[in-house]
């Protein structure tokens, strides 16, 4: 490659990388949108209790 390619290059990349560091230190307060959204939804409340079940025998099983 020449030296005028590589310098296009690193450019670009450099480019790319401040676009990303952008967005990635804008904060995402999304979450709190649906914080505690399903807290008296018996499903959820059915699904978390499936799901412990399930983890616990798991862990008991010999890997």
């Amino acid at each position: 490659m020449s030296t005028k390619v590589l310098e296009q290059t690193i450019t670009d990349l450099k480019r790319r990388v401040a676009r990303i560091e952008a967005r990635m230190s804008t904060p995402r307060d999304g979450w709190k949108k649906i914080a505690g959204a399903a807290k008296d939804d018996h499903h959820f409340a059915e699904a978390m209790r499936l799901g412990a079940k399930w983890r616990k025998q798991a862990n008991q099983e010999n890997w």
